[in-house]
């Protein structure tokens, strides 16, 4: 008997999560569906740019599973944009990760936002509850993904 797959991490849930292309009525339009775990995989690696290595790390994920999915959500993005198919992002086997702040002392953490869902938690290296959860769009690269991530100008 196969083991149950392990829920991929993600940094929140997608605030669009329906996208019909223009002049095409939604019930001809047909849809296809992307699983959250694929747009996050979307997001880390093509939007961010972050490499692929780090990006599995991130979603718990060993890189070879992190490829697979990548490569799923590429070609339901595709068949979706040359078929003038809607997108429907929803379900998949996933848990959503709270990133967490503290404004005394300056730590960052992360907690799974199912399992937690107050809006303050003690922090964890100075016990205050001076905390702050970071939620949806405001982040960006996490802190793992260093400075030299971002394309430069000049040269």
């Amino acid at each position: 008997m196969p083991r149950p797959p392990k829920p991929r991490r993600v940094g929140f849930y997608p605030t669009i999560t329906y996208f019909n292309p223009a002049g095409v009525p939604a019930a001809e339009a047909g849809e296809i569906i992307i699983g959250v775990d694929e747009w996050e995989a979307i997001r880390l690696k093509d939007y961010l740019g972050i490499d692929q290595q780090e990006s599995a790390e991130y979603m718990n994920l060993a890189q070879s599973t992190f490829q697979r999915i990548l490569a799923s959500a590429r070609t339901k993005l595709a068949t979706a944009i040359v078929e003038g198919k809607a997108i429907r992002i929803e379900a998949g086997n996933y848990q959503i990760v709270g990133h967490w702040f503290c404004r005394k002392c300056g730590h960052q953490w992360e907690t799974v936002l199912e399992a937690e869902r107050r809006m303050h938690q003690l922090c964890p290296s100075c016990g205050t509850e001076q905390t702050n959860q970071h939620l949806g769009h405001g982040w960006g690269p996490p802190q793992w993904a260093g400075p030299g991530r971002r394309r430069r100008g000049g040269r």
